[in-house]
């Protein structure tokens, strides 16, 4: 049937695109102007026929990208977390982990940019490489793969390591993944590394599981996903001690904010300690958790360390999610048992279809050590297209399942893309991948390797393995803004209603906050601060006509007071798009579930006493909404277009002689834990 004006407001904008795709118009612009210009066609004749389906087909011919076009206005920078979703109903969710800021209000590159984190960053690029299980049978020139083993443990050098950071953009992500012990470098980074390291499984007791009496999955360990729910898992650890000598471009004398490529920075005899933890769930085969630590000393004895635990996918994108997942394969123990199950490797043998995005050869056989090999070639097919190259090759050699040599060879720089590369990945890349380029090379070599006990339990179901939906928050309790995300906690005096009350109800003292929020402005960033005297609100707020922030100060009673605004304008100035609010759940329910000691215990301890949030801890929300640009219509196919509101804790404290921050942050939406960051610094 014809729809009328009042029932086109209720579509969304994407089922509103689809329409005007349908009939061949034109899909920029605001709402507003999509449904004026439906109803321009309808009067030319055009038919609008009632149709729920919101599916959106993506445009194959979009315009070319502006990155000034994509605005985001927040009280932090938003970082996408790398993991993947061990429960099937959840995957193709997006969450973000929170840098919080103590500006009131911070602007930053477009949220679709910050997508690199420690583990897509240094972790993956020095540690990538780790190796494969193989077996070698009676043959010495016939190898055959064997599946891991809990307690199998390889010890190996690390040498003629080096990663290497051009480009401004890209200098930057490497550099925050240091904490403030590269603060010095900018343009190019490179690092020159040797050491030593280990790669290991984990072989648990009956202790360490769900339930102890599942006595078949001895060697598993239990570990808490997105949710807060116990599964059981499989634990790999893989650890690093290099020493390692920087050299780069530091900033200029005369302009601070300039970076000098004439002025050279040094800093030799430093030490860099890697340690990376992973559980993946047995049944599913799905990473669940993976925890990063990276800890840096330089040659003066100071330390910065910085800590990663994670959940969750990248990004809304499927396609770039599966790129980067692809790129991780080869960080820690390559299970090659999946790649070839029983086949016999002969030399000469090459991939029907590629594992993850893997190409492989197999090799001629050689000698490593004095110990007859086989070896293995492995390239990213999609990276070659996209992004440079990634290889790695291998030496197996008899009656041990790891590689005895592993030769890693990366080079990443979206500026190499082919023609072969797919629009959608290309278009993925370029909003999330730094500028630049980013080489790490580095040969691991065995000293030892000692081969476990029983076979890996993949496949295996348990009884206490947690049902779809079970302690996951209920939609039916996400509820519709008015103005503000709902707070209604009862364990904080000062709640979010009660600032916004005392903005609506006082207009000289909040002017043009009052104005808005009495109107059409909602508030789409808030963090509340309660170490001072009197506790404080600090209110990011957006209307059709203006925006601005504004701190609401209670010193107890009925009223409230101003303790400073301002106007945010200019490209600091986000989309006002109420229609693109999701429903979410109560500020308070989140932030009782993010201190609970039986969801998150790691973290809990950092922020909760006496199971109360520590009032040295903010708590607040951040929306994000994109700008509605020339390339909204494939957003819309990436499920990123809609606004994403995220809940974040942050803390930060002194203990002895070293400050530590902590951010911490989850899905308004949908309640899963996207996970936290732990910086460490010298006093």
């Amino acid at each position: 049937m014809v729809m009328d004006e009042d029932e086109l407001s209720n579509l969304t904008v994407a089922a509103l695109k689809k329409r005007l795709k349908e009939e061949g118009l034109s899909t920029t612009g605001k709402k507003a102007d999509l449904i004026s210009r439906l109803l321009d066609s309808r009067d030319e004749g055009d038919l609008i026929l009632d149709d729920d389906d919101d599916d959106v087909i993506l445009d194959p011919e979009p315009a070319s990208i502006d990155d000034e076009e994509i605005l985001e206005a927040e009280v932090f920078e938003a970082e996408i977390i790398e993991a993947e979703d061990t429960e099937q109903f959840e995957k193709g969710q997006q969450d973000a982990v929170a840098r919080l800021s103590t500006e009131n209000v911070l602007v930053s590159k477009p949220w679709f940019k910050d997508g690199t984190t420690i583990a897509t960053i240094l972790v993956v690029l020095i540690l990538a490489g780790a190796g494969g299980w193989w077996y070698f049978n009676e043959s010495a020139t016939v190898y055959q793969i064997d599946p891991s083993r809990y307690g199998d443990d390889l010890q190996f050098t690390v040498s003629d390591g080096q990663l290497k950071a051009e480009g401004d953009e890209m200098v930057e992500y490497v550099r925050d993944t240091m904490g403030e012990a590269l603060d010095q470098v900018c343009g190019r980074l490179q690092i020159d590394f040797q050491g030593t390291g280990s790669s290991s499984i984990t072989d648990g007791e009956l202790t360490d599981l769900k339930d102890p009496g599942d006595s078949k999955l001895k060697g598993a360990v239990m570990a808490n996903g997105p949710y807060g729910r116990t599964w059981n898992t499989v634990e790999s650890n893989l650890e690093y001690d290099l020493s390692a000598d920087l050299s780069g471009y530091t900033w200029s004398a005369i302009n601070p904010d300039s970076c000098s490529t004439n002025t050279a920075w040094s800093a030799n005899n430093n030490q860099l300690d890697v340690e990376v933890k992973r559980w993946t769930e047995i049944t599913e085969q799905d990473l669940l958790r993976s925890d990063s630590k990276i800890q840096f000393t330089d040659s003066e004895g100071q330390e910065s360390s910085i800590e990663a635990s994670t959940f969750g996918n990248i990004i809304g994108s499927d396609a770039f999610s599966d790129l980067v997942g692809e790129i991780l394969l080869p960080m820690h123990p390559v299970d090659l048992y999946d790649i070839f199950g029983v086949t016999i490797l002969e030399e000469g043998a090459t991939h029907t279809q590629p594992y993850q995005g893997w190409g492989w050869q197999i090799g001629s056989t050689s000698t490593i050590g004095g110990q007859d090999a086989i070896q293995v070639r492995m390239h990213h097919i999609e990276i070659g297209k996209c992004l440079g190259r990634a290889e790695m090759v291998l030496w197996a050699i008899p009656g041990q399942p790891l590689p005895a040599k592993q030769v890693v060879d990366v080079m990443i720089d979206k500026s190499m893309q082919t023609s072969s590369c797919s629009f959608t990945l290309s278009e993925a890349i370029d909003l999330v991948y730094p500028d630049g380029t980013l080489v790490a090379k580095y040969t691991l070599e065995q000293t030892a390797f000692k081969r476990g006990s029983d076979l890996l339990d993949w496949k295996e179901t348990y009884a206490t393995r947690p049902m779809p939906g079970e302690g996951v928050p209920s939609e039916e309790d996400r509820e519709i803004w008015a103005t503000h995300m709902w707070d209604n906690s009862t364990e904080r005096s000062f709640t979010l209603e009660k600032a916004v009350t005392c903005v609506t109800t006082d207009a000289d003292a909040f002017g043009p906050a009052h104005t808005a929020l009495n109107g059409d402005g909602y508030i789409f960033a808030a963090k509340d601060d309660r170490t001072g005297m009197d506790p404080v609100w600090n209110l990011s707020w957006i209307s059709s006509a203006e925006a601005g922030w504004v701190r609401v100060t209670w010193p107890g009673g009925e009223n409230c007071f101003n303790s400073g605004d301002g106007q945010i304008s200019g490209e600091d100035k986000p989309e006002h798009a109420r229609e693109r609010i999701p429903s979410t759940h109560r500020l308070a329910l989140l932030e009782t579930r993010m201190t609970s000691e039986n969801y998150y215990p790691d973290l809990s301890g950092l922020v909760a006493s006496n199971g109360q949030l520590r009032n040295d801890v903010n708590v607040g929300y951040t929306l994000l909404v994109p700008d509605d640009n020339a390339v909204s219509d494939w957003l819309d196919d990436f499920d990123i277009l809609d606004g994403r509101v995220t809940v974040y804790l942050e803390r930060s404290w002194t203990s002895g002689n070293t400050e530590y921050t902590l951010q911490a942050g989850m899905d308004g939406e949908t309640g899963r834990m996207a996970g936290w960051i732990i910086t460490a610094t010298s006093a």
